[in-house]
């Protein structure tokens, strides 16, 4: 049956920040709960969903505009139940007809991702370049992975602004990651969005937070989604999945 999936585009204005460990994880845990998922790795400059997930797909994106290919071998079923895909594993060229080659092919497949996905997450590349804008162009749903350190949250202050001066309606949400405990996300969260209602007019929706973890950090080492094992991780993936399944955006209890 042919569904409309919530595309939700996970953006940050500077690396470091745990970006594609949020998406991945939550991608997953999404899956783990019966939902038909897609991740698509649209960051061209890192394209890490692959490596955290442990998984070597047989092509890209580019790859397959490359080759002149079918864009059929580009997903990649990963052992966690998600349709992986890649738009390239090292940057493409600079040259025009090359983004625009890309871009076409991404947004054909994006497209079929739709037609048979509930929900397809965009793991965009940090900053605020051309690559970044066609992620939050397509998605139904931005949402900023921010921490507690001040270029972080002025980072993610200036990819909020330029959405927002570009079209004042965009949906835009907000991800603590790396929080110390409820508390500290709720402090990191009500800054950030106190600076854009100030400056902006408006703030982001808050869809959840993610502990700072040791086992985390060992998870990307291992390159095994935190959320395969029981703790205070997988329980706030779990959250952050109930918000996302519900399609409603409201400020979380735990950071209202």
């Amino acid at each position: 049956m042919e569904v409309t999936s919530n595309v939700l585009t996970f953006a940050s204005g500077k690396g470091g920040v745990g970006k594609s460990v949020v998406t991945t994880n939550l991608a997953e845990t999404l899956a783990r709960e019966g939902h038909r998922v897609a991740l698509l790795d649209a960051d061209l400059g890192q394209s890490d969903a692959a490596v955290l997930l442990n998984e070597a797909p047989a092509t890209t994106v580019w790859g397959a505009v490359q080759e002149d290919a079918a864009l059929r071998a580009v997903p990649h079923e990963t052992e966690g139940g998600v349709t992986l895909v890649q738009a390239a594993n090292r940057p493409p060229p600079e040259a025009p007809d090359a983004r625009d080659a890309l871009y076409a092919a991404l947004d054909t497949l994006l497209g079929r991702l739709r037609e048979t996905h509930d929900y397809v997450l965009v793991d965009a590349s940090a900053g605020t370049d051309g690559p970044v804008q066609w992620a939050l162009d397509r998605a139904d749903l931005g949402v900023l992975v921010v921490v507690g350190e001040p270029t972080a949250v002025a980072d993610a202050y200036r990819l909020a602004k330029q959405l927002w001066s570009a079209d004042p309606d965009y949906p835009l949400g907000l991800v603590v990651n790396f929080a110390e405990d409820e508390d500290d996300a709720r402090s990191i969260g009500e800054r950030f969005k106190a600076v854009t209602t100030r400056f902006l007019g408006q703030a982001p929706k808050t869809l959840g937070w993610i502990p700072f973890s040791h086992a985390v950090r060992r998870s990307v080492s291992d390159q095994t989604p935190v959320v395969r094992s029981e703790g205070p991780a997988r329980d706030a993936f779990a959250d952050l999945a109930d918000t996302t399944a519900r399609g409603q955006y409201a400020l979380s209890p735990a950071l209202s």
